[in-house]
């Protein structure tokens, strides 16, 4: 069920990025912004409870993931700050895209 729940909220998280930072609209960025918001926090609870049933099989991909999960989050919110003051540059879209890519491939990892 956890993972199950995990893979949705990257897959609806990465999604959101592309819908969110591609917008004109300010409201409909703000929209996204709230909408990421709750999918990280969904992400963040989720890889705990999976981190802690097997931080012993994978222990250092467990932390792997976990940094990268904050890395996200922290560019996620950089993006969108900079997309609502019109200094945003494609590129961290970009960067979202696949760091996301690899987190989820990382969680794959640890659940297998």
């Amino acid at each position: 069920m956890w993972i199950t729940l995990n893979y949705m909220c990257w897959a609806i998280l990465l999604i959101n990025f592309i819908w969110g930072l591609t917008r004109n609209i300010k409201k409909r960025v703000i929209d996204s912004m709230m909408i990421s918001r709750l999918f990280y926090w969904m992400i963040v609870i989720s890889q705990v409870v999976i981190g802690l049933r097997s931080f012993h099989r994978h222990s250092l991909l467990v932390g792997i993931g976990a940094i990268i999960t904050l890395i996200i989050i922290a560019l996620s919110e950089t993006a969108y700050g900079r997309k609502q003051e019109i200094n945003y540059t494609p590129r961290l879209l970009w960067i979202l895209i696949i760091l996301g890519i690899i987190g989820a491939g990382i969680q794959t990892t640890v659940n297998f």
